[in-house]
């Protein structure tokens, strides 16, 4: 039995997308650039068009927010686990509706994923009663990026007036920015959604193994969202639920088939190295090749933000070194070591 996948264009999502698109500014195209893409004339006009409009206040919370130290995109935790709300009001609203201590426990669960006790221990509880405990804990944590240790630090200690600042930023970015381009952005995606659910209707196997870098989905109880990203634009990310009767999601950006453009085999080869040659991506390979892992271990492991693993996954995954697997409710990602070696194999041939 085929995994069931159901396409959906989800304005959250969108909105969650476009706010780490600014907040990244020139991070974001330089992602696009790593592909080996420019961003569009339309890409660009968006961003001109969504930033005129915000205040200085806005811009600097954007950026405080969701640029590579960030703690924005636990936005995703709404999304994900309420996948009927459609409307980004509608996700909004849970979050001002979240009192301190849910949206400081979101923030700890990502970034602490493997030292806190089990959720809803006795334990557990009791550590988010103590302040100088939650501390010590990010304090026992490792981080890579400084700014980002400081920004769960002041959360820690000022957990209202973060979600207030939060919850304040999507409210401001939504009818400054978003909601005036709305119509636009849909229309964008919807272009190219005919496209992308025909190649998943007709070859779903292969839309699996090229699009989600995936050959052995397995079933998932309550099945799979598919979200086709404009400000994703390139590449594919799976989010876990953690739980068996909520949906899965992925998100695909709608440039991603222009990596698969037919090109020569020496610029295939150099494209192949060049995402090797990045100290992250070894580390990630060497871990790999023990066992699967999922995101958040491989950001403790190696010292970085998981949209930091998000970003060099994207590229193993390009060459089709790296793979989803679902397992105990988390997605994990999966070394193809068959995959890896061919083109290495290829380029030895060669000679």
């Amino acid at each position: 039995m085929k995994p069931s996948i159901t396409p959906l264009i989800s304005l959250p999502m969108e909105f969650l997308y476009s706010l780490y698109a600014l907040g990244t500014d020139k991070g974001f195209v330089e992602m696009i650039r790593a592909f080996g893409l420019e961003p569009s004339a339309e890409m660009t006009d968006m961003l001109q068009k969504m930033k005129k409009p915000l205040s200085r206040y806005i811009e600097q919370e954007t950026t405080y927010f969701f640029d590579a130290g960030g703690l924005g995109f636990i936005l995703y935790k709404y999304i994900v686990h309420n996948p009927a709300l459609n409307k980004v009001n509608e996700i909004i609203e849970l979050v001002q509706k979240d009192d301190s201590d849910k949206f400081l426990s979101k923030i700890m669960d990502s970034v602490c994923k493997n030292t806190l006790p089990a959720k809803e221990s006795p334990e557990y509880k009791a550590i988010f009663g103590d302040r100088a405990k939650l501390l010590q804990l990010v304090n026992e944590t490792k981080f890579q990026d400084e700014s980002r240790k400081t920004r769960v630090i002041e959360t820690v200690q000022n957990p209202e007036e973060i979600k207030q600042r939060f919850a304040l930023l999507l409210g401001r970015f939504y009818a400054a920015a978003f909601e005036p381009v709305e119509a636009e952005i849909l229309k964008s995606i919807d272009t190219a959604k005919s496209k992308y659910d025909a190649i998943l209707k007709e070859t779903p196997e292969l839309f699996m193994s090229r699009y989600l870098n995936t050959d052995s989905l397995k079933n998932h109880p309550a099945g799979y969202i598919l979200h086709l990203s404009l400000f994703k634009y390139v590449s594919c990310h799976a989010y876990s639920s953690y739980q068996d009767h909520v949906k899965d999601w992925f998100v695909l950006g709608i440039y991603t088939d222009q990596l698969f453009n037919e090109s020569a085999l020496a610029e295939r080869q150099a494209h192949f190295f060049k995402v090797l040659s990045d100290v992250n991506r070894i580390s990630m390979i060497r871990l790999l090749s023990e066992r699967p892992w999922f995101g958040q271990e491989l950001a403790e492991a190696l010292n970085i933000s998981p949209p930091t693993v998000s970003y060099h996954i994207g590229f193993l995954q390009q060459i089709g070194a790296v793979s989803f697997k679902r397992i105990d409710n988390r997605i994990y990602y999966e070394l193809d070591r068959d995959k890896l070696l061919k083109p290495l194999q290829d380029y030895l041939k060669s000679f």
